[in-house]
């Protein structure tokens, strides 16, 4: 049988997938436990730049999985 990809391409495919996860983790909470209260929390530099970085990453590896060329058996 034959795949689309090999090895490799899916596990970049799987590797870029982990971190944009991890980037949506990383960027989730922040919210104050009180409506009435505001939290400084939401403007850590892990919402505001770790997080997004992960996430461009994660796609910009997910883009480089597809589009490399497969090795060729014959």
């Amino acid at each position: 049988m034959d795949f689309i990809f090999n090895k490799k391409n899916y596990i970049l495919l799987i590797g870029g997938l982990l971190l944009i996860v991890t980037g949506i983790i990383l960027m989730a909470g922040g919210g104050s436990e009180d409506p009435t209260k505001f939290s400084d929390e939401i403007f850590s530099f892990q919402r505001l730049t770790l997080a997004p970085v992960l996430i461009v990453g994660g796609f910009i590896i997910q883009i480089f999985a597809i589009m490399s060329r497969s090795e060729k058996k014959e």
